[in-house]
């Protein structure tokens, strides 16, 4: 190839990278509103950390308009200059503690420990909800997740329709939602943990719709039916889990895990994976995997190299309690949680660690539980709290986005009655919710959140 050609080459890269580069963060955040009339609020904060990781001030007042940020102002504003077509509404948070929306990096949305399904497709004993049933309850899950004060959620395991079209539903504006990174179906070996395929049917079609795979080309090839599908990321299931009736031990090999996560990254798709014991956590991290999910057993080796690769660890520490429907006494998950004790070395050694709750096996809602046992077993409040904005944020590369309240970024903003730096059990009640602009919850009660639009004015669709 000439000098020309190489260059062109080059330039074309260049250009594939920056779009690929934008397709996660495209994906999940619309560009900003249009010019027109612009439409401000006005947020007077009695105490504001916009940056968590650095400290709150006092007296202050958030500048939104439209879906972002304008400004942070000193004092007090009652007004900014605006034409006469535009609308400024004020907010009294002067009593409040402002900071941004949380954000989860692992839930399962259609469902929740406990819930009873129409009966369907039986599989060792059990049934499986319909696609419909799943998406109806995601859209109540999620409005319940984001009335607790999160507003950007990672949905880790679900199917080939239900979550996306949720998402979709949210982004669209038609319900306030929370924003929604979606998986589809996780990546599972045959039989692994994940696998809820039946043996009847189509089954290789069916495989390949709900990530099952063997062999690496399998495994690609499954990768790559999620993203068809409209994944923002990928999910895979490295061990069984204590929810599973699998073992612990590793279902995927080194080249599988590897196969899946160069599928996903040619994809500009990040790829979270489950996983519990050190054999599997360790392979997980050497295929290049951006978050390892729950990580009970790691081993300090491979905690070192989490921190030196920057591989985020997911801890769900809710996950080793049993839901509380089934009245288990000292459940032996939490008593193997307690003796690894792989949160406590992970935080000490500086891994990165970003907020995530395994919401699902537990209900909806109370995601913030998970920063009681955070703070329990160790971190301190803003830690803690900078692991559910700041570093979920970087986890998810939306850092341009979300996860702080400064000028130009999307207003995802949250209040409580108390300071969560002193006590963060007052992340339990949320007294104000905004989400890209709009309030969805004030005084503690949330607005109806459904926009009418005129008839087949229904929003963007996925392609097929």
């Amino acid at each position: 190839m000439n000098g020309r050609g190489l260059a062109l080459g080059a330039w074309v890269g260049a250009w594939l990278g920056a779009c690929l580069g934008a397709t996660a963060a495209a994906q999940a955040i619309p560009a900003a509103a249009p010019s027109g009339p612009a439409r401000f609020v006005l947020l007077q904060a009695g105490s504001l950390l916009a940056v968590p990781g650095q400290p709150a001030a006092r007296e202050m007042t958030v500048v939104v308009k439209n879906d972002r940020i304008d400004r942070i102002a000193k004092g007090y504003l009652d007004d900014v200059p605006h034409s006469a077509a535009d609308t400024v509404r004020v907010v009294d948070l002067r009593t409040r503690f402002v900071l941004p929306g949380l954000m989860d990096a692992h839930v399962h949305l259609h469902m929740q420990a406990g819930d009873t399904t129409r009966g369907q497709s039986p599989r060792r004993g059990r049934s499986a909800p319909l696609l419909s049933d799943r998406a109806v309850n995601a859209v109540v899950y999620g409005r319940r997740t984001l009335a607790a004060g999160f507003t950007t959620v990672r949905d880790l395991g679900s199917d080939e329709e239900s979550i996306f079209a949720t998402r979709d539903l949210f982004a669209s504006g038609r319900v306030v939602g929370p924003r929604i990174l979606a998986s589809g179906s996780p990546i599972s070996a045959t039989g692994g943990h994940g696998d809820d395929t039946t043996v009847d049917g189509d089954l290789a079609g069916k495989r390949l719709m709900n990530g099952v795979c063997d062999g690496p080309a399998a495994c690609m090839a499954a990768v790559r039916m999620q993203h068809k599908l409209g994944a923002n990321v990928i999910k895979a299931t490295a061990t069984g889990g204590f929810s599973g009736e699998q073992s612990f031990e590793s279902q995927f090999t080194l080249e599988e895990l590897t196969a899946i996560v160069t599928a996903a990254h040619q994809l500009d798709l990040r790829v979270a994976v489950h996983a519990y014991t050190p054999k599997a956590i360790a392979e997980v991290v050497k295929s290049g995997a951006n978050s390892v999910e729950h990580g009970f057993f790691v081993d300090d080796a491979t905690l070192k190299e989490m921190k030196k690769k920057g591989v985020f660890l997911v801890p769900t520490l809710s996950a080793a309690f049993p839901p509380p429907f089934l009245g288990v006494k000292d459940p032996p998950s939490l008593k193997m949680r307690d003796e690894a004790k792989a949160f406590e070395r992970a935080y000490a050694m500086g891994v990165k660690i970003a907020f995530g709750t395994d919401a699902g096996t537990f209900n909806h809602g109370e995601n913030a539980k998970e920063f009681d046992l955070m703070v329990g077993y160790g971190m301190k409040p803003m830690d803690a709290i900078a692991a559910a904005t700041v570093g979920t944020a970087d986890l998810f590369g939306l850092s341009e986005q979300i996860g702080t309240l400064e000028s130009g970024k999307v207003a995802d903003v949250i209040a409580v009655t108390g300071n969560p730096l002193d006590t963060i059990a007052a992340l339990h009640t949320i007294d104000f919710v905004m989400k890209s602009g709009v309030v969805a919850k004030e005084n503690g009660i949330m607005h109806d959140g459904i926009t009418y639009l005129p008839f087949g004015s229904d929003g963007p669709r996925r392609g097929r």
